[in-house]
């Protein structure tokens, strides 16, 4: 599944009540995120995208863009081997 970072961005705006936050718009600081928001942004984007995504890896994102690229990195690593018989 193809991740857009502006439907991460929007998904990230909705959950927080925001409009339009930009890609490199910090999480915490610039949109005012508590621990509450972020878990339910973690959770709002693994149901959305099908991907788990790991709390320490949490610990390392600040931005919306550091977010976007958790997820393609999940994302990818989900994507089970091709079997042949």
């Amino acid at each position: 599944m193809l991740i857009e970072l502006d439907d991460v961005c929007r998904a990230v705006g909705l959950v927080l009540g925001r409009r339009d936050p930009g890609p490199d718009a910090r999480i915490k600081e610039d949109l005012g995120a508590e621990s509450i928001d972020v878990l339910n942004i973690v959770v709002t984007l693994e149901q959305k995208y099908g991907v788990a995504i790991d709390e320490s890896a949490m610990a390392r994102v600040s931005t919306i863009r550091d977010l976007h690229q958790l997820l393609v990195t999940n994302a990818h690593a989900a994507v089970p081997p091709t079997h042949t018989p």
